[in-house]
């Protein structure tokens, strides 16, 4: 892990994208989030449901290539893709031990 940050080294080490590494930070920042939340946040403003169609599609490409990668997890709520960093999760776990520790 580099610098306690709870990624893996493959991030700081050039194995993502910029596109990749922007949206990751968005997520990071900003969980949980949608493809279009993260096109917002970009200043990608949809006009028309074409566009908007358009951005989900471009965005969700890139939250599955982190999902594929362990970084993100995701779940599809209705037609969106929602997704929030892996290492929510492991405090998750970590509280439920402690939540069951004597």
């Amino acid at each position: 892990m580099y610098q306690n940050s709870g990624l893996p080294d493959f991030v700081f080490e050039n194995k993502l994208s910029q596109k990749e590494n922007a949206v990751l930070q968005i997520v990071l920042q900003n969980w949980p989030i949608s493809a279009l939340e993260i096109a917002e946040h970009l200043r990608e403003a949809p006009f028309s449901r074409e566009q908007r169609k358009k951005l989900s599609t471009k965005y969700s490409y890139y939250l599955k290539k982190l999902v594929e990668k362990k970084l993100v997890l995701s779940k599809r709520v209705g037609n969106a893709l929602v997704v929030w960093p892996l290492r929510v999760e492991k405090y998750r776990a970590i509280e439920t031990i402690l939540q069951e520790a004597p």
